[in-house]
């Protein structure tokens, strides 16, 4: 029976190429991006699960509360993780991390490298296997090291590392570590993601006692692996007695909070800030999940469009083969085989595009992503087989397969009343989703113009930033000095320093209880006095810091306006911080420039020269980066390249020993919208493609349409009608559809926009003309469409047609 069903399908398909090749042709596109999107989708989704012990791995992270206030961190005290595994028996082994810049020493070259530094349990709760090991716990030991392949092939070829030294400068000087193991590439779908890792015991020279200590001093991550059995929800319970003991009478029994999160929450759950690795936001998962729906939607609509259009002449089959004695179940299964079939080729040939294009995919989505033929991806397929073929061949299975067999020889049947209905609607479905995706286009691009084009409060062009990898006095002596010597260069406009620049991540923050007991926090950054000038912010009110000066040095401040606003000043200059910071006083105000990216709003920001007595009277510092000072050079227009090789140049001529790098501002912000500019990209191409298929539908259905008015547009021209009165007749009905379609999408893709735009403190409005436009290019990419069987049926000899007839 399945040989029959088979062979009738394949005459069928050779029958009506057009129809057959429209069919496929969408198919195979919607299923191509379906599964590209669907590799990016599991990818996200899959961070982190391909630990063994995933399910008992948790990062720690603190909520502290003061004065109404509420601060989250997932960066954690020292002290939390040993405390935690020290007390309670449910907690099987700890590891922190901590990422640091440091220098490694390759032959005569010195590079800067991203090292972890981390706990010896870390290979023992997660699994990153190690290809090569000397035995026992790589970390082990205060002098060992530990590479990821590529790391081991950068430093030392080909040959095997293990038992070798590599220098590393950790503190001031450079030390020799002895790599104990290599470790495989980690996955891209990892939250701990490292190249290099030494001991955590290292810290112990890097930090003061107290620090390590203190509660209320936060830096490393903190992973906890609990026992088999053993409830997080329960532990949690216990930590106040903990607590209570840990910070004496500053806990108060809710203003400061343990959190256990699951490893595999972490790289969606953006509502905690990122921690070593950047979060995803999970709602672009959600977003190309429904592109990929909305594409296969499309493509089934097209092959239910084109049934219902061919009804009349596969209803005189049903009308024959019923009146032969066929049952209708066996034309059920007759009509769901062709369409299985269809969807089964459109698969073969989606995955073979899929693979070939996935390169670009990947690309275009900067993720290292790989098919993998396995369990879940077999199911995949089939389950995407079994719904669309159900689904594309429901409608002649379930409606042409009822037809009685009389009135379809009689000629009786029809495309009136609710099939005719049901027609319309799908083609109104189908182009109110591509609509939708057109308008949702424009304002993705709109809102990335804007936040390319806005003005952030300082000038971004010609700007190099050269960072030292060097704190404290030495890296303030290494910029006077590369300071002084390009002084001198004619393509140097100016030069300026800061502890972290534009795009790096967000500047510090600190956090203090002022005399009349109210929490104060703020934003800052450690500057030297050309860094307003180099980058051009400008000042409000007051001046500049003066170099000269020693009292601007250790105890000037400049606020922003947002800072000013929030304090109540009416007149800020030689205003003092409330609290014990009599020694510190405002001498300017800067406007409220963009230090972090658009997606939040300008916080109040104290810029200073020296912070080491603003540190004294603060109660919480919260830093993400280094504070190593980060040049920036303001260069004249013109031969770029040119210009950073001079400064290359001049930095191995006064820090022979420390490595040259560098980025311009303008590119560092850039990639502050990346995951926008990749959305905005998949949602352009996936709004062509809807596009393209729902016109791959128009167009069968029109041809359809000539063909059942053949002889209605003989009649009208012999009477005397013109082409574009054909045309007309013609084009009409497709297009009131679409016009449909438009104010069913307006609405719809007004609300998601909005949805998104929510992202971003600073953000366009939406436009009526949006939906204008987008409805204005899908009116004409239909006119377009159907015209073009319009004008062939309205160009032929009406004696033929009449004759054909």
């Amino acid at each position: 029976m399945f040989r029959n069903y088979l062979k009738i399908a394949l005459r069928n398909f050779a029958k009506h190429k057009v129809y057959s090749v429209i069919n496929l042709g969408g198919l195979t596109i919607a299923i191509t991006c379906c599964l590209l999107l669907g590799l990016y989708v599991r990818h996200e989704w899959s961070f982190d699960h391909f630990h063994i012990k995933a399910d008992r791995l948790y990062r720690a992270w603190t909520q502290e509360e003061y004065k109404g206030d509420r601060f989250s961190n997932v960066s954690t005290p020292y002290i939390l993780g040993p405390s935690l595994k020290e007390t309670y028996p449910e907690v099987e082994a700890i590891s922190r991390v901590l990422v640091m810049g440091l220098n490694v020493k390759k032959g005569a070259d010195v590079m800067s490298e991203r090292v972890h530094m981390a706990d010896p349990d870390l290979f023992r709760m997660f699994d990153f296997p190690l290809i090569h090991t000397s035995g026992g716990n790589p970390l082990q030991e205060l002098s060992s090291v530990v590479l990821t392949e590529d790391i081991a092939r950068k430093y030392f070829g080909s040959e095997n590392p293990v038992g070798k030294t590599i220098q590393m400068q950790l503190d001031s000087v450079m030390q020799a570590y002895t790599v104990t193991a290599v470790a495989k590439n980690i996955p891209t779908n990892s939250s701990i993601r490292f190249g290099i890792v030494v001991s955590m015991a290292h810290i112990k020279a890097l930090r003061s006692d107290k620090t390590l200590k203190n509660w209320l001093n936060i830096e490393p991550e903190t992973f906890v692996l609990l026992r088999e059995g053993a409830d997080p929800n329960k532990l949690a319970d216990k930590y106040p007695s903990l607590l209570k003991t840990a910070l004496g009478d500053y806990y108060t029994g809710n203003n400061y909070i343990i959190n256990l999160q699951p490893v595999t929450d972490i790289h969606l759950n953006n509502e905690l800030a990122g921690g070593n690795e950047p979060v995803s936001n999970p709602a672009y998962s959600y977003i190309l999940s429904a592109i990929a729906l909305f594409l296969l939607v499309i493509a089934c609509i097209n092959f239910m469009a084109l049934s219902l259009g061919r009804s009349v002449s596969r209803a005189q089959e049903v009308g024959v083969r019923k009146a032969m004695g066929a049952l209708r179940s066996q034309l059920m299964n007759q009509f769901w085989s062709e369409a299985l079939l269809m969807t089964i080729l459109a698969v073969v040939l989606g995955l073979v595009l899929a693979v070939v294009l996935l390169p670009l995919f990947s690309q275009l989505a900067n993720q290292e992503l790989q098919f993998r033929f396995d369990g879940t991806t077999l199911l995949f397929l089939l389950g995407l087989i079994l719904v669309v073929g159900l689904v594309a061949g429901s409608y002649p299975a379930l409606v042409l397969s009822g037809f009685r067999p009389v009135e379809v020889l009689k000629g009786k049947i029809s495309l009136k009343g609710d099939v005719s209905w049901f027609r319309r609607g799908l083609v109104v479905l189908q182009f109110s989703l591509s609509v939708t995706l057109i308008a949702s286009t424009v304002v993705l691009n709109q809102q990335l113009s804007y936040l390319q084009d806005k003005s952030l409060g300082y000038n971004k062009e010609q700007m190099v930033i050269v960072p030292t990898g060097i704190s404290g006095s030495e890296g303030r002596q290494l910029v006077e000095r590369y300071r002084n010597a390009l002084t001198s260069q004619k393509d140097v406009v100016s030069v300026g320093a800061s502890a972290f620049a534009f795009a790096s991540g967000d500047w510090g923050e600190v956090g203090y209880t002022d005399d009349k007991k109210v929490y104060r926090k703020f934003r800052f950054n450690v500057v030297d006095p050309y860094f307003i000038p180099t980058y051009g912010v400008k000042l409000v009110a007051g001046r500049n810091f003066d170099p000269a000066n020693s009292a601007d040095i250790f105890g000037a401040l400049i606020v922003n306006q947002a800072f000013v606003k929030q304090y109540g000043w009416k007149d800020p200059l030689n205003e003092r911080l409330p609290g014990k910071f009599h020694d510190h006083r405002v001498i300017g105000v800067t406007e409220d420039f963009h230090y972090a990216s658009l997606h939040s709003k300008v916080e109040p920001l104290v810029l200073l020269i020296r912070p080491d007595s603003l540190y004294r009277h603060i109660e919480n510092i919260n830093v993400s980066s280094s504070s190593a000072p980060d040049i920036a050079i303001r260069l004249s227009a013109g031969n770029l390249s040119r210009k950073v090789a001079l400064l290359e140049q001049t930095w191995k001529r006064i820090a022979p020993n420390e490595p040259f790098s560098f980025s311009f501002v303008d590119t560092d912000l850039q990639r502050q919208y990346q995951a926008e500019q990749r959305l905005s990209r998949i949602v352009t191409i996936a709004s062509g493609l809807s596009i393209l298929i729902a016109c791959l539908g128009l167009f069968g259905l029109a041809t359809l349409a000539v063909a059942r008015r053949t002889k209605e547009i003989g009649v009208r021209k012999v009477l005397g009608a013109s082409v574009p009165d054909i045309v007309g007749l013609l084009s009409k009905d497709f297009l009131k559809l679409v016009l449909v379609a438009i104010v069913i999408a307006s609405p719809v893709a007004w609300w998601a926009m909005n949805q998104w735009l929510q992202d971003f403190a600073y953000r366009i409005d939406v436009q009526w003309w949006v939906f204008i436009l987008a409805g204005i290019t899908a009116l004409l990419i239909a006119f377009l469409t159907v015209s073009y069987q319009s004008v062939k049926a309205a160009l032929m000899d009406p004696v033929k047609s009449l004759r054909t007839e």
